[in-house]
């Protein structure tokens, strides 16, 4: 049969169409194949490099947050007898290298444990893991400066001239503080914590008073951190001692990983925070009620609460502040905080988180210093260690200006010292010689000595009743050292070379028990040891800067103390018209109120209460007051009024210190 042409057109046409087809659904197939190895190659590569940033970040979270605890106990060695024969012991390049070390931010995986494996042939899948030899790799200071050497940092000071006027960090530091050249340089080297370090007069940014006024504490902005020593935004006395650097990861894997390193600046903060809420302790404290289990009544807290360990008893109310500790808080059903109720389980996972989400701040109105991030709170309470002088050495044998000692005892920072010498015998403990040590008007100390049957008129003899040194015998028997303060500026005008009543605004008295016939003084107190009473303190208004005393003997506070208010100074951010009175703190190992056996004063407190106890074991109960029959003052007696310092002007002149470390990224 003859077939059509036609037909076999038609045929061979449609066979050549087919094969397009299928070549142009094969060549879709293979185009969307393609697509697919190469976004998964993409997707790949893309997950690889998201894991090798997260592996960065975690590294460098983990450095960070070992800087928070090497940096504070590297500026107390350097500030240690010693530290000078150590240098290399507290260097930044040595901090930087023991946070590398400790956060193990050089490898994820350790060479002991991969050893301990046996996996020979394995291959390592992080290539973002890279040995560090020095920390100098990948630390450095933002901002290069004059001062020559490879600097890790840039030291928060107004010598730093290129950082605080650099437009990308400048804009975004805090206030720098006054030193010395040489202050300088050792700050670029180490973290210097100093008396020498203060506020200056042309740079006020974020300082809220004239550094004239108030060089050393002023009042500055609390930081946006979740610990609650106050509430962020609010102003608190405190000085902001900084340190700026830069970390990059990845720079030496760049090639690798094809990963572009990242390096983000950083400010580290050590705040030097005067005490100053209505409560605080660094052991257990119980608030709410007293120890025998009956409510606070006359008591209100105007502030934060803060304790190493804290627990609330019955119903507690604070306004204007919060609840913190270092280590727990544990509260009753009715614990407020500005009249919201906090949970009991404030603190426990998942309720953290919660919070954390719903929250618009990092802060809370309690809060725990262990579950707070990136905040290290340190209270440097040296115990009864507080009440005792010792030497801090040499200057030349350590790095800062300012010793270990002389900042953390009130002993050594007490202008004048009242020392007894000698004693009636070792069974009678009277004192016969005295000696006063006050600060002449170049600051160097003086001093006068007293004997009796000499130059010590006793108090019915001729000029006794003016001088400002008694012994007496309180009505419970006990042999007192009495301290007239009312007497005192006469007699430290009589000397003529004497700096005046702000310098010489504090005294630290105790038996030198080294000397014969003098005892040293136990605590708890003994029946037989010398006690010290203060009288004439009702009106303390010519010490304008306030007046400390540390003793550790016993202290009987005889009668009503700084009753007289004053004008606030100026320019203390007081209102003109607000009542001010000057400043007043007591240091013991045991106070009681009153000298009387039989009569029940009533006691009333305005201010701020706090313990030298240091151990969890010791409960501090801060109402507890004891009269001289050693019993408590009853509650119906006791009226307490505690709120937190409202300016440096009301910062005592001897007074408890605490440290807050934060560490910022500067966008």
């Amino acid at each position: 049969m003859k077939t059509s042409p036609l037909l076999h057109r038609r045929s061979h046409s449609r066979g050549g169409a087919t094969l397009a087809v299928v070549a142009a659904i094969s060549l879709a197939l293979l185009s969307m194949l393609t697509y697919t190895v190469i976004a998964s190659l993409n997707s790949f590569e893309n997950q690889s490099s998201a894991q090798i940033k997260q592996d960065y970040s975690q590294k460098e979270d983990a450095l960070l947050t070992a800087l928070l605890h090497i940096v504070p106990n590297k500026a107390i060695g350097a500030m240690q007898e010693g530290s000078m024969d150590n240098q290399d012991d507290f260097t930044w390049a040595t901090i930087f290298d023991e946070a590398i070390s400790v956060a193990n931010a050089e490898q994820s995986v350790s060479p002991n444990l991969l050893s301990s494996l046996n996996l020979d042939d394995a291959i390592l899948a992080n290539t973002g893991d890279a040995p560090i030899g020095e920390a100098i790799e990948i630390v450095k200071a933002p901002v290069r400066s004059y001062a020559d050497g490879d600097n890790l940092v840039n030291g928060g000071n107004w010598w730093e001239f290129y950082m605080l006027g650099d437009p990308i960090v400048g804009p975004s530091v805090p206030a720098p503080l006054q030193v010395s050249y040489d202050h300088y340089l050792l700050d670029k080297k180490f973290p210097i914590i100093s008396f020498d370090k203060v506020y200056n007069y042309w740079y006020r940014k974020g300082v809220e008073l004239p550094a004239e006024s108030y060089p050393l504490y002023n009042m500055i902005t609390y930081p946006d951190v979740k610990f609650g020593y106050k509430r962020p935004g609010e102003l608190f006395v405190a000085k902001r001692n900084w340190w700026i650097f830069s970390l990059t990861f990845g720079e030496l894997t760049a090639a690798q990983t094809g990963v572009p390193p990242v390096t983000k600046n950083y400010v580290l903060s050590i705040y030097e925070i005067p005490s100053q809420l209505p409560l605080s302790a660094t052991s257990l404290m119980k608030v709410g009620q007293f120890a025998d289990g009956s409510a606070w009544e006359k008591v209100s807290v105007t502030g934060g609460v803060y304790a190493d360990a804290l627990e609330t008893e019955g119903t507690v109310e604070v306004s204007g502040g919060s609840l913190s500790a270092r280590s727990s808080v544990n509260l009753s059903e009715t614990t407020t905080v500005d009249g919201e109720t906090i949970e009991a389980d404030f603190d426990q996972m998942g309720k953290r988180e919660a919070r954390a989400l719903e929250s618009q701040s990092d802060f809370y109105d309690a809060s725990v210093g262990g579950n707070v991030g990136r905040v290290a709170f340190i209270p440097l309470n040296s115990g009864d260690k507080f009440l005792q002088r010792s030497s801090d050495g040499d200057a030349s044998s350590r790095i800062s200006p300012t010793g270990w000692k002389d900042y953390t005892r009130g002993a050594n920072q007490a202008a004048m010292r009242l020392e007894v010498r000698e004693m009636v015998s070792d069974d009678s403990q009277i004192p016969v010689e005295i000696r006063l040590r006050y600060r002449d008007t170049s600051n160097n100390f003086k001093s006068a000595t007293y004997r009796r049957g000499e130059n010590w008129p006793a108090e019915f003899e001729t000029g006794g009743n003016t001088f400002p040194f008694q012994t007496d015998q309180l009505e419970n028997q006990r042999n007192a050292l009495v301290v007239y303060l009312d007497r005192l500026p006469a007699l430290l005008a009589s000397f003529s070379d004497a700096a005046g009543l702000d310098v010489n605004n504090s005294i630290h008295i105790y038996p030198q028990h080294w000397r014969d016939t003098v005892i040293r003084p136990s605590i708890p107190s003994l029946d037989s040891d010398l006690a010290v009473t203060l009288r004439g303190g009702r009106d303390m208004s010519p010490f304008s800067k306030g007046f400390s005393v540390v003793t550790d003997m016993r202290l009987y506070i005889a009668e009503t103390m700084n009753d007289v208010a004053t004008s606030p100074p100026a320019n203390s951010g007081l209102p003109a018209n607000a009542e001010f009175y000057p400043p007043i703190s007591l240091f013991a190992p045991e106070k009681r109120f009153g000298e009387s056996l039989t009569i029940n004063h009533p006691v009333t407190i305005r201010g701020q209460l706090s313990t030298l106890k240091t151990n969890n074991n010791d409960t501090f109960n801060p109402l507890e007051f004891i009269g001289a029959d050693d019993t408590r003052v009853a509650s119906d007696l006791l009226e307490a009024d505690l709120i937190s310092l409202r300016s440096p002007a009301e910062l005592p002149p001897i007074h408890m210190m605490n440290w807050m470390v934060t560490i910022e990224e500067i966008h």
